[in-house]
């Protein structure tokens, strides 16, 4: 009898243990790319699978015994381990990068692959790391975050190689693009064909252009969230590349082993230089400055200091006469943010973000002839804050992220100053400066309340005051995904947006003079309602994902200027700004496929963009000026060999649009010597430009992955065959008849490059 019931004690004990409910929580980093979001963890035999949350970082539930931990993401090496648990337990697991991998030539532009895109419920997003940007062949080689991103659905670009985003039927200044949450204003260099984002820098980019969380606002069309690197390294690292138009150079030392360490990197372009040597003088050059303070305080605690400089520099002089009375032309034009943020890891599954931010953009421009000068400047500040909490699902219970954010605008939209005899013509004059608070909480819930649903609701609220009037705008944010089976899904979103910002501008693409004003008593915010559905499937034993999606979108308040209005030299723009309605609609495509020797996607968007304003084409509805019908693009590479690549890329896009003259009338001159001749106008927008299309090449030669020392060569054309695509419309007087006709003048033809990269 003691020896059966000493039996069934033992059972009882070994019963109770192994169902007992334990925490299993950990985080998962890369031996390179630190933290790894969205890394899976399995758990058998249980067959519990989760992912790692933005932090890297998974928690979940499990029963005491036994247990193997497999560990994956994709570009590394799996980890598995078997464990006996009997109580609450932590791990951190740093898994290897597979050294038979060519990561240069991966093109899923994702960290998270395309199978964790689709088990997610958001719609619309994109996700690129700089390997993705460092594969495309672009304009002289310089790999470019915004180009990369002109090639996926739903992202329009402006004239050919310039670095603007319309974005489902939006305006330029509609996308929110945040380095480091740090807003950055212009994001341009090389008046507008290069972006300021140093490759190197990069950690991964979020791009987002609907089904937005509740999280972030304040633009109607996307969210760019750009994040540089911030893993603590173990040894020092320095790499570099040599290219045609730039080079740049990276850094990053750690200083105190797991605790504290920095990066910093440079860019800057030699056309200038270049220029010189062909016997031509171009006195222009950007560069950019970044840098970032790494600390871990304790195993809970991770703060961040990111700093970012950027400049566009021209000092030119042009002596026609050779007396030394010509004339000079100086533009200076700069970004600069700091951000400083604090992740803590907080008790029963919460943690908090805590971020400081102030941002800065400017320009100045001064012409000098003899004793005259004109000097025009703009320039805006913010100085804000944010706070998140964000409390992780545990065996896909739910989430919940709350918050609340502030940021304080300072804009000096136009100050003009004159001196010498042009001032009799032009006065010196200042638009006045404007101070707006911008507010905003947020909340949202994500959970599945069944097994094959998946919901997020969330609301935001924001406001604007102004020294006179406070608007206020709730937006409501709804999404949700239902599998048809494990490897189909329908998802749904709808977002309400508000803008409190906008850029005023006479050129149809983003310019370094834009001037950028905040609302007003008589300037409303802008609002959208957007609308998206989507269909995805994913076929897993050949890495290809499939994604048709589906948008509309209306807007209200959106900024436009009185015909014939000059804002560059005009104190007094804002009695010429008028505001109207806008609708946007189409269909995207994507095509993917993440793995095998040729990897890449096939992107198409069929899309349509209006406006509408009373005060302009009579009031009837007209084309948007980038309102391009068809956008499509092949993207492709093929490692044909383990230390060789080469990338293809074809883009075609339907020509953009603008208003002709269609005839001319004389009237007599006011002063009776003659005739004037006056323009005769088609509708806005009526005529579009010739199509445009483009072939990109470049193959990659790089050194055997187990030296120490690691270096590429990138050689390639832009514009394969030659093609002068259309970047806008002139006026030509015929000599023989007098007669007028357009002719649409191309940029760029044929360009090769050839860039060096290192690493060691």
């Amino acid at each position: 009898m003691p020896k059966n019931l000493a039996s069934l004690f033992l059972a009882f004990i070994t019963f109770s243990v192994c169902g007992q409910t334990l925490v299993l929580k950990g985080t998962v980093r890369g031996d390179e790319d630190g933290r790894l979001p969205q890394a899976h963890i399995t758990v058998f035999p249980d067959s519990i699978h989760v992912t790692t949350n933005t932090s890297g970082q998974f928690v979940l539930k499990t029963n005491a015994g036994k247990k193997t931990i497999l560990v994956s993401f994709v570009g590394y090496e799996n980890f598995e381990r078997t464990v006996h648990l009997r109580r609450d337990s932590s791990f951190s697991v740093t898994l290897k990068t597979k050294v038979d991998q060519l990561t240069e030539i991966v093109v899923t532009g994702d960290r998270h692959t395309q199978e964790d895109i689709f088990d997610a419920n958001q719609t619309s997003r994109h996700v690129l790391t700089r390997d993705d940007i460092n594969a495309i062949p672009v304009l002289g080689g310089e790999a470019d975050l915004i180009k990369t991103l002109q090639l996926l659905p739903g992202t329009v670009r402006g004239v050919e190689g310039s670095s603007d985003l319309f974005v489902r039927g939006g305006a330029a200044d509609q996308n929110l693009v945040l380095l480091d949450d740090a807003p950055i204003y212009n994001t341009s260099h090389l008046f507008g064909f290069l972006s300021v984002f140093n490759p190197d820098v990069l950690d991964h980019v979020e791009a987002i252009n609907g089904g937005f969380p509740a999280q972030y606002g304040g633009r109607l069309s996307s969210i760019l969230n750009v994040r540089t690197r911030s893993a603590i390294p173990e040894k020092t690292h320095v790499s570099g590349d040599v290219g045609i138009i730039a080079s740049r150079l990276f850094v990053e030392q750690p200083i105190v082993k797991n605790k504290l360490s920095f990066w910093a990197a440079g860019r800057r372009t030699y056309i200038d230089k270049v220029v010189r040597l062909t016997g031509e003088e171009l006195p222009y050059f950007f560069y950019d400055l970044n840098g970032k303070i790494l600390w871990r305080p304790t195993q809970n605690d991770h703060v961040e200091f990111s700093y970012y400089s950027g400049e566009d520099l021209l000092d030119y002089f042009r002596d026609r006469n050779g007396d030394g009375r010509g004339y000079t032309t100086t533009f200076g034009s700069g970004n600069s943010s700091q951000s400083l943020k604090w992740n803590r890891k907080l008790k029963q599954h919460w943690q908090s973000d805590v971020s400081l931010l102030r941002t800065k953009y400017n320009y100045h421009v001064t012409n000098i002839f003899q004793d005259n000068q004109l000097r025009a400047l703009s320039d805006i500040e913010d100085y804000g804050a944010r706070v998140l909490f964000t409390k992780d699902s545990i065996h896909h219970t739910g989430t919940f992220k709350t918050g609340v954010e502030w940021t304080h605008h300072n804009v000096s939209p136009n100050v003009i100053n004159t001196s010498g005899s042009i001032s009799s013509y032009l006065e010196s004059s200042a638009s006045r400066g404007r101070a707006t608070n911008e507010m905003a909480l947020h909340a949202q819930y994500e959970w599945a309340p069944a097994p094959r649903w998946m919901l997020n609701a969330g609301v935001r609220g924001s406001l604007a005051a102004t020294s006179n009037k406070t608007y206020f705008f709730p937006e409501p944010r709804v999404s949700a995904r239902y599998a048809i089976n494990d490897n189909e899904a329908l998802k749904f979103s709808y977002s309400r947006m508000a803008q409190y910002m906008h850029r005023i501008s006479n050129s149809a693409i983003s310019s370094p003079t834009d001037i950028w004003y905040p609302v007003t008593d008589s300037i409303r915010p802008q609002t959208s309602h957007q609308v998206a559905v989507a269909w995805q499937r994913q076929f897993p034993e050949r890495k290809v994902f499939v994604s048709v999606e589906s948008y509309y979108k209306s807007m209200s308040n959106l900024i436009g200027y009185e015909e014939g209005t000059n804002l560059f030299l005009n104190a007094d723009f804002q009695s010429k700004l008028i505001q109207g309605k806008g609708r946007a609609y189409g269909v995207e495509v994507l095509l993917r496929k993440d793995a095998g020797k040729l990897t890449g996607w096939i992107s198409y968007t069929l899309s349509w963009s209006w406006r509408q304003f009373d005060q302009i084409n009579g009031g009837e509805w007209f084309h948007a000026r980038y309102d391009r019908r068809h956008n499509g693009a092949i993207v492709t590479q093929y490692a044909f060999a383990k230390r060789w690549a080469v990338s293809v890329v074809w883009e075609f896009i339907s020509g953009a649009r603008f208003t002709p003259i269609i005839g001319q009338y004389a009237v007599i001159a006011p002063t009776l010597t003659g005739a004037d001749l006056i323009p005769i106008y088609s509708g806005v927008n009526e005529v579009k430009l010739a199509n445009a299309h483009r072939l990109d090449v470049g193959i990659k030669f790089k050194s055997k992955p187990d030296r120490k020392f690691q270096w590429h060569w990138f050689a390639g054309v832009y514009n394969a065959y030659n093609r002068a695509n259309p970047i806008g419309m002139t006026i030509v007087q015929d000599e023989t008849d007098g007669s007028l006709r357009y002719e649409q003048p191309g940029l760029f033809g044929l360009i090769p490059f050839l860039n060096y990269g290192f690493r060691f």
